[in-house]
């Protein structure tokens, strides 16, 4: 690859970091919703559930502050 090119993949592979990390700074709990199937012979019941996942502002941040430097190093060269 060229370099321009693995500039161009930092520069978005950064943005992206970013975005992730701004997202989860504002929602720090993610709720994920499964259905789980109970089958007793002929008869199946769903039985929801829920799952909370927690992010870690210490991780949000990581994530901005990775997004920042590969965006700076993209741009420096």
């Amino acid at each position: 690859m060229a370099r321009r090119q693995k500039d161009y993949i930092c520069l978005i592979f950064g943005a992206i970091l970013i975005l992730i990390g701004v997202v989860g700074l504002i929602y720090p709990e993610i709720t994920l919703k499964r259905a789980k199937t109970i089958k007793l012979g002929p008869v199946s019941v769903e039985e929801p559930q829920r799952q909370i996942v927690n992010i870690s502002p210490y991780v949000a941040v990581g994530l901005i502050g990775s997004g920042v430097v590969l965006i700076y190093i993209s741009i420096k060269k």
